[in-house]
């Protein structure tokens, strides 16, 4: 029985410290950082008018594709890309082909699977983002603040054991720029005016 015990200590207590050494790795993401915060506390908040053009380059495969999002009101939106846009109004969404006319009556993100992003792309979506990554996060945010299109814009970078991630939003509440590994998103163009033909279901008469 003596013997028992003493292989029974002996096996159990490396094991405990092998507990101790390889337990949770410290996460940053259960502590409010200003330089997340900030970031955050304006993505999303855009209300318009003003039309923003992107160039979206989506990493698996390469492809770069030319993106624009007019926002003339809280519910009045297009975001182009390509051949695909989506139309938000006040009666809700539709997605629209432009060479062919045809429209669902729905945001239907399935169009542009192969981009590896959403429609909210510019707002939302990165804000979700972030609030994922701070949950693997291995070290402090780091705030700056950069230039995109003659506008200073509030950017965070966050680190992780595979590398860090970057987002950038302007004053009006728009991304201005995303580096992560799977998606750059850069703001190439912003004015204050609508074009209403980017609310057009085709290309018709554009």
């Amino acid at each position: 029985m003596r013997l028992f015990r003493s292989i029974a200590v002996a096996i159990v207590a490396p094991l405990l410290f092998s507990g101790c050494i390889t337990g949770e790795r410290p996460s940053f993401g259960s502590q409010a950082d200003p330089a997340i915060e900030a970031v955050l506390s304006k993505l999303d908040t855009s209300i318009g008018p003003f039309t923003a053009s992107y160039s979206l380059l989506t990493r698996f495969g390469n492809i770069v594709t030319p993106v624009t999002v007019a926002i003339q009101n809280e519910s009045e939106r297009s975001i182009t890309f390509g051949d695909i846009r989506f139309l938000q109004s006040v009666g809700g969404f539709r997605t629209c082909t432009l060479s062919t006319g045809q429209c669902s009556i729905t945001a239907d993100d399935a169009t542009i699977s192969n981009l590896s992003v959403t429609h909210e792309f510019y707002g939302s979506a990165p804000a979700a983002r972030i609030r994922q990554d701070v949950t693997t996060m291995v070290g402090p945010a780091i705030a700056s603040v950069e230039q995109f299109v003659d506008q200073n814009a509030t950017c965070v970078q966050l680190s992780f054991t595979s590398g860090t991630k970057k987002y950038c939003v302007l004053e009006n509440g728009m991304l201005a720029f995303q580096d992560t590994p799977d998606l750059q998103i850069t703001l190439t163009k912003l004015t204050d005016t609508i074009d209403v033909r980017l609310f057009n279901t085709s290309l018709a008469g554009q």
